[in-house]
């Protein structure tokens, strides 16, 4: 799984990349078979002024499924991290198990 992390008016620490890539790992390595790419974008939308405004994005490439996309925005950048890695992770496990439950479907008929 390759993991791309990106800021948008702001820098990403050693700190946010090593929390992000743990986060990810923990959320998603059970579909890492499936994921060809994750992208992370980090974003602040108010700058200095504060408030709920650190935006966390995350969009899994997948073979053989449509692309997924999770955002989560809080006033630390730590807690939108980490919302959206579980938010991915459901999403992701949601996502295979409707593939699966067409698939049983089709074999049925």
């Amino acid at each position: 799984m390759n993991i791309a992390i990106r800021g948008i008016d702001l820098e990403p620490t050693g700190a946010i990349r090593d929390h992000i890539s743990r986060r990810l790992a923990f959320a998603l390595s059970r579909f890492s078979a499936r994921l060809k790419d994750v992208e992370v974008r980090l974003r602040d939308e108010n700058g200095p002024k504060g408030g709920l405004d650190k935006v966390c994005r995350i969009k899994a490439t997948l073979h053989g499924l449509p692309t997924l996309v999770v955002e989560a925005v809080g006033a630390d950048l730590y807690a939108a991290i980490d919302v959206a890695a579980d938010r991915a992770g459901r999403a992701l496990g949601r996502s295979l198990r409707r593939q699966e439950d067409a698939h049983r479907l089709r074999g049925a008929e």
